[in-house]
């Protein structure tokens, strides 16, 4: 198989648009014709630079820095402990289903039900993660008649139902149950990190100061720019405000990684990764992605 950069030619490798381009590119124009706007002006009503406008500048400049890096490490943070927690899912999944066919030896229904749950709870925290769902949207579970507020929940409760059936029933042991249960517990410790993350938005008095920050920046630099540069001022603004601007559009998609944006993680791919390693573990036909 073509790799994908290589598909996207050499331009693309070297130079690939970010997921934000569509909205950078139009705060750059506006910059950029702003500060031309403003060259013309200093060069007919200011040939020299106003008294405030380097002073200002400087000052403008590092209070943006500062509140870009909390701004980036906040919203990246928050990216990867989603992405650990996915992680933790995938893996928490594998080693459930290896353990119940190693300790249970269940029969091929309750293989098959097993792997309905463990396929179907992620697909249901994707979309609960979302805006919600309704039980019959999980794949497998499109004749259910139960309407669960939770829907993940009421999925890891019929996987420990399920588990319980077999110690009932003596086909495993306390011990053997023991081992299993901190798998099955993984299912809502990694629903409740990720709906924390999903509604515990970063502060907004950090954001509505960064974005001051940066209209104040966009309005303030060019006139101590066009100074000391000249004509040169208005490609200098330009590239400082594509990764300026860029920086803070990236942090707003990654903070909430659980949407549809291109910087959002892909949990499609991680459900069907985990579908596709249930099926194999519990020897049953990969369940339907819908």
């Amino acid at each position: 198989m073509t790799p994908p950069d290589a598909r996207r030619g050499l331009l693309g490798w070297f130079w690939p648009p970010p997921p934000i381009a569509g909205r950078l590119w139009l705060v750059v124009l506006a910059s950029t014709l702003y500060t031309a706007a403003v060259f013309v002006v200093h060069e007919v009503y200011f040939p020299q630079s106003p008294r405030w406008a380097d002073e200002s500048a400087a000052i403008v400049a590092i209070v943006v820095g500062v509140l870009i890096g909390f701004r980036t490490k906040a919203a990246y943070d928050r990216w990867w402990e989603a992405r650990i927690l996915w992680g933790e899912l995938t893996n928490h999944s594998r080693n459930l289903c290896l353990k119940a066919v190693a300790l249970a030896a269940p029969s091929a229904a309750d293989r098959r039900e097993l792997s309905r749950l463990v396929a179907g709870f992620p697909v249901a925290l994707t979309r609960h993660l979302r805006g919600g769902l309704s039980l019959r949207d999980v794949p497998g579970f499109g004749a259910a008649t139960d309407a669960p507020a939770h829907v993940p929940a009421y999925l890891a409760g019929r996987a420990f139902a399920l588990v319980q059936s077999w110690r009932s029933a003596g086909a495993i042991d306390g011990h053997a149950a023991q081992r299993l249960d901190p798998h099955l517990l993984a299912f809502m410790n990694v629903c409740g990190a990720c709906e924390r993350i999903r509604t515990t938005p970063l502060p907004g008095s950090y954001l509505s100061l960064l974005r001051h920050g940066l209209v104040l920046s966009v309005l303030l630099v060019p006139w101590h720019l066009t100074h000391a540069l000249g004509l040169w001022a208005i490609p200098v603004q330009a590239v400082a405000i594509y990764f300026l601007v860029g920086v803070e559009l990236i942090a707003e998609e990654v903070e909430q990684p659980f949407g549809f944006d291109g910087d959002d993680l892909p949990l499609e791919r991680f459900c069907a990764t985990i579908r596709a390693n249930a099926a194999e573990l519990l020897g049953v036909d990969v369940a339907p992605a819908e």
